[in-house]
Order: C-alpha cells, then structure tokens, then sequence
C-alpha cells in the first residue's frame, strides 16, 4: 500500500495536512507494536514453567512389569525393587511368577543369582547384568531418572519438558529416558511408564505399587 500511494502523482495539500499524516503513521506504528508487545507478554504468561519431580528418597519400593529388548533377545516378566540408600534388592520374576533372577547391590558390590543356581559377582551392578543377564541395568543411576533427575557422576544431562511443563525425555550419557506416563493421582510427580534406551538396548519399566522396602539403609 505504502509503494502504491508514492508512486502516485503529488497532490497539494493544505498547510499542515503532511505533519497530520506523518502523526497518524506514528501513532499506527505504536499502536501495532503495542498489541504485538501484548501478544507476546501472554505468551510468557502462560507458557507452563517446568514441574518439579519428587527429590530421590533415600528408601523406596517399586513393583511392576518389565519387557526387555537387547540385540535379536529379550526378557518380559514382573520386578520388584527395593531401594534402601546405597543398598538394592531387585526381583525379576516371569510371567507366570517364578523367580528369574535377584540382584543384590552393596557398597562393597553386586552379586545376583539365577533361577538355574548361577552366582556371580562384580564391583558394579550394570556390568554384572551384563555379564550375567545379557543386558545391561544402570542400578547406580536409576534411582534419580526415576524421579526425573540427571543421575551424579554420568555426565551432561539434558531434560526435555512437555506442554504441561512435565519431563518427558531425559539423556544422559549413552542413555535416553522417555517418561510415557505419570501417575493422575500422586504428587509430587511419580512415573507411571518410562522407557529406557541406549544403543542395542531397550527396557520398559511399568510402575503399579511404589511403597516402603523392607530393607534397611
């Protein structure tokens, strides 16, 4: 509009009629940037800042399905796992309930044990499952994915949030954690359903009970 009208042959106009337009284009001018300044303080107004996850607690309970996917192998079944401080008792059990394996972590170690009678030992978790099970289970740092949160020690982590403000991815190191599901009804934030990754591993974790263990600190 602005090209067309200087194109245009001048007409004369009456004295003042120029200053006249040039305060009207100003005060168009300030009245667009005003609305735009408007739009984009709503903006910020309501963009949802991020949901906190619940701090890691130093003793917790956790129950519920597992499905494992490592190279052309896996494993499905039911796990029960009891957090205690720097002590682990995890439970994997088969579909139809029997035991699968037990994995015991202490300061001092890791042990697990087979439903074959199989009992090993390593100085960590991770590489004893791996020797053991076939795939590998970040037992040291999965306490604080759990709850959202980069895990000490294992490198820069990067934590995506979702339109709801809640974490919805979490990498770390080799490992992408993706939060499928949280639960409705407790708060601060507990994870539902949650995939855990990294290259030529997959594990999917399905919460139904979190409690307190029976193991001590």
């Amino acid at each position: 509009m602005i090209s067309r009208t200087l194109l245009l042959p001048a007409r004369p106009c009456a004295p003042g009629a120029a200053d006249s337009g040039r305060r009207a284009a100003v005060g168009r001018l300030a009245a667009l940037t005003g609305v735009a300044l408007a739009l984009n303080g709503c903006a910020f107004l309501f963009k949802k800042p991020p949901v906190e996850g619940k701090p890691v607690p130093e003793r917790f309970e956790l129950e519920g399905k597992i499905a494992v996917r490592y190279g052309d192998d896996g494993y499905s079944g039911t796990f029960r796992w009891q957090h205690a401080g720097e002590r682990d008792r995890v439970e994997l059990f088969t579909p139809i309930g029997t035991l699968h394996a037990r994995l015991l972590r202490e300061p001092a170690g890791a042990i697990l044990e087979t439903a074959d009678g199989k009992r090993a030992e390593e100085p960590d978790a991770q590489t004893l499952s791996l020797r053991i099970l076939g795939w590998e289970l970040p037992l040291t740092e999965l306490p604080f994915w759990l709850f959202t949160r980069p895990a000490p020690g294992a490198g820069a982590a990067d934590v995506e949030s979702g339109p709801e403000g809640r974490p919805v991815r979490l990498s770390q190191g080799q490992w992408r954690v993706t939060y499928r599901s949280y639960f409705a009804s407790k708060a601060p934030l507990l994870p539902e359903r949650l995939d855990l990754e990294k290259p030529g591993l997959k594990v999917k974790l399905i919460a139904s009970h979190w409690g307190e263990p029976e193991l001590n600190p």
